[in-house]
């Protein structure tokens, strides 16, 4: 790392992605390119908390995929570091683990070396109330980080911090738009955090709820017990676990005496979780009241995941079971365009093929209304 190092420019990268959540990658390169690295990850501190998805340059992608589906993140060598950043902000191998021991290792040799990575930086920020690290690292050739060179990478928590707490806010901000357009719908929506404890919600949900449901110390909660442990299981499976290959769970019903039952949903915001990674929502709960024939199921969609109306017609004729071909035929469009479309809505929803579309929003969609 240049003695000259611009601290300065690496904090304009960071300032840009706290509002435009696409930026990250780039943010992160330049960090890369700085420290004298190969690939740069952000790294929530919590183990419970890395997932889903992280934050990374794209020379990163594969090694990250691995990380979280084989299990890495839960027993992570480099987490013995995590008193040393704790007590002075920064942690590298050199800290924790000989180079004999490095070479014993499964996750330095399973892991790491498979994508020619050896040597790491691990530098400690915070997100309100969430204490994350930036995680950078380097090859053998590369070499380890000298004291001189971890004195300059502490540069980076003041800037990642502002910047995060900042990408906190919008994406509560942006979560917050999507659950408010509910209310158009005449449809109850709250939106929960990891824990599966109710973050807020909408002015439906605020004027109906005590019919059948009540939120009791931020949990959604029934009259019946049975029920709300129903509803406890939905909501916590989708704010922990987001809907990896697209499944979503079945909706719990809510018995009302002499009234047709609540219907209640629990989606991971999978493909907004993606993007807005510091935000604290983690799944939106949808209360459907079969009382109410005027629901359409594509303005959910919308709401759900921005997707526009064409896009959000398309996504529910394909979870009814359409052809894509078909429907470009009854469309009167271009099958191109028909892919075209399809494609923004895999990116909005966070899936990428149409059979996890399909169980993603199936269980959403009353078909027959579409």
């Amino acid at each position: 790392m240049a003695s000259s190092w611009d601290i300065d420019a690496v904090s304009v990268g960071f300032a840009e992605a706290a509002t435009d959540p696409s930026r990250w990658g780039a943010a992160l390169d330049r960090v890369a390119a700085a420290a004298g690295a190969t690939g740069v990850a952000l790294v929530p501190l919590k183990v419970e908390h890395r997932i889903p998805g992280l934050l990374h340059t794209d020379r990163m992608a594969n090694i990250a995929d691995r990380y979280l589906h084989e299990g890495w993140y839960k027993h992570d060598a480099r987490s013995l570091g995590i008193p040393y950043m704790l007590s002075r902000g920064i942690s590298v191998d050199q800290d924790f683990i000989t180079p004999e021991e490095m070479r014993k290792s499964d996750m330095y040799n399973d892991l790491l070396a498979r994508d020619g990575l050896y040597w790491f930086a691990g530098v400690l920020f915070h997100a309100d109330k969430e204490t994350w690290c930036v995680t950078i690292h380097r090859t053998a050739e590369q070499g380890p980080f000298t004291p001189a060179e971890q004195i300059q990478l502490l540069a980076l928590r003041a800037p990642l911090t502002m910047a995060a707490t900042v990408a906190q806010k919008f994406a509560m901000a942006r979560a917050a738009g999507g659950l408010d357009a509910f209310d158009m719908m005449d449809t109850a929506a709250m939106l929960v955090d990891q824990q599966g404890q109710v973050l807020r919600t909408n002015r439906i949900a605020d004027e109906r709820l005590g019919d059948g449901l009540q939120i009791t110390s931020r949990r959604v909660m029934a009259d019946d017990p049975q029920t709300s442990r129903a509803l406890a299981y939905l909501i916590d499976s989708a704010a922990r676990d987001p809907g990896e290959g697209g499944v979503v769970m079945p909706p719990v019903a809510v018995a009302r005496p002499g009234r047709p039952p609540l219907v209640v949903y629990a989606l991971p915001l999978a493909g907004v979780m993606t993007r807005d990674r510091f935000g604290p929502a983690r799944a939106i709960v949808v209360v459907r009241d079969l009382d109410n024939r005027n629901l359409q199921p594509t303005a959910h969609l919308s709401a759900l995941f921005g997707l526009t109306a064409s896009e959000a017609k398309l996504a529910a004729q394909l979870a009814a079971g359409e052809s894509l071909a078909t429907l470009a035929d009854q469309s009167g469009i271009a099958k191109e365009t028909a892919r075209s479309r399809l494609k923004a809505v895999f990116a909005k929803t966070g899936v990428n093929r149409q059979a996890e579309l399909a169980a993603l929003l199936g269980r959403l969609l009353d078909h027959r209304d579409i």
